[in-house]
C-alpha cells in the first residue's frame, strides 16, 4: 500500500491527510511531466521498445521501472499511459533532450521521493497506534519529532532531520560529509556528474541527496562542455557514493526521532519481556 500516496493514512482513519497525500504527490509528478513526458521512458531501467516483448506491453500500460518514480505509483502510471508512443518516431521522441529536463526530471523524480516519505510517516501512525501505552496521564507518548518528516528534511539537507530530532552536533557531521563528498564529485567533473540523461541508473543513487541533486538541476546540469572532463566517471561515482551516504542519514534520522518513543531496550529488558509472553 505504501506504492499508494495517501493510502496508509486512509486505512488510519486520515482522510483529509489522505487526500493531501496523493494531490500532493500528483500535482509534483504533472508539474515536471508536462516537460518530460515520454522521456521517462529513456530513464527508465527497462524501456519497453518495440523489440521487449512482454515488457513493451507493459509499458503501454503505465510500467516504465524508472526511479524513484516508481514509488507514486498512480501518477507514474498514468503518466506513462498517455506518453507511450511504441512506433518508431515515438521512440526516438523518447531520446530527444528537452530543455529545462534536469529541473524537470527532479520534479517527477522528487514526487516518487514525497510518496516515499508520506507512506513512512503512515507507517509511523500505524505503528504508535500498535505498540505506544499511554502514560498515567492517559496521553500516549509523541515523538520529539515526525521521523516521516526527520527523513525528508534529511533528503533536502543531510543533518538537518538529526537537528530536528535533536542531535545537532550528529547532524552537522553526517551533513558535512555528505556534502562534501558531492561537491568533491563535482568539481573533479567540472560539473558534469549529475546528469540523469547521460547517467540515469547512477542519478537515482545521486538523487538520495536531493538538494544536491536540485542544485546541479538548477547550476550544474545547464552549463555546456565541449569536452568530457578526464574525472568524468570518478565524479558519477563521488556524488553517487554521496546519495547512498544520504540514503543512511535519511534511515537513522528517522531512527533518533523514532527511539525518542520507542528506546532500544537493553538485553536484561529484552529477556525479561521474553519471559512475561512465555508465561
Amino acid at each position: 500500500m505504501g506504492f499508494v500516496p495517501g493510502l496508509l493514512q486512509y486505512q488510519a482513519g486520515q482522510k483529509q491527510r489522505a487526500a493531501m497525500a496523493f494531490l500532493s504527490c500528483t500535482a509534483l509528478f504533472f508539474v515536471g511531466w508536462v516537460v518530460v513526458g515520454e522521456r521517462l521512458f529513456y530513464w527508465a531501467l527497462l524501456s519497453p521498445d518495440s523489440n521487449s516483448g512482454m515488457l513493451g506491453t507493459l509499458g503501454r500500460f503505465g510500467l516504465p521501472l524508472a526511479l524513484p518514480e516508481l514509488l507514486n505509483a498512480p501518477a507514474n502510471a498514468i503518466g506513462a499511459i498517455l506518453a507511450f508512443d511504441g512506433s518508431p518516431p515515438g521512440e526516438r521522441a523518447w531520446r530527444e533532450p528537452r530543455d529545462l529536463e534536469q529541473l524537470f526530471a527532479w520534479l517527477t523524480g522528487a514526487s516518487g521521493m514525497l510518496a516515499a516519505f508520506w507512506s513512512a510517516a503512515g507507517h509511523w501512525e500505524l505503528r504508535l497506534r500498535r505498540d505506544s501505552k499511554p502514560g498515567d496521564d492517559g496521553a500516549y507518548p509523541r515523538p520529539v519529532a515526525n521521523p516521516a518528516l526527520c527523513a525528508a528534511l534529511s533528503w533536502l539537507v543531510p543533518g538537518l532531520g538529526h537537528a530536528k530530532a535533536g542531535q545537532k552536533d550528529k547532524g552537522v557531521v553526517m551533513g558535512v560529509a555528505v556534502a562534501l563528498v558531492f561537491a568533491f564529485g563535482l568539481l573533479v567533473s567540472s560539473g558534469r556528474a549529475v546528469d540523469r540523461a547521460e547517467s540515469a541508473v547512477w542519478w537515482i543513487g545521486q538523487n538520495c541527496f536531493g538538494g544536491g541533486s536540485l542544485f546541479a538541476a538548477l547550476v550544474t546540469g545547464p552549463m555546456q562542455g565541449h569536452t568530457s572532463p578526464i574525472d568524468l566517471d570518478l565524479g558519477v561515482v563521488l556524488c553517487t557514493v554521496a546519495g547512498l551516504m544520504n540514503l543512511v542519514v535519511m534511515v537513522d534520522a528517522f531512527t533518533v526521532a523514532e527511539r525518542s518513543v520507542f528506546p532500544v531496550r537493553a538485553a536484561s529488558d529484552a529477556g525479561a519481556r521474553e519471559s512475561e509472553v512465555s508465561a
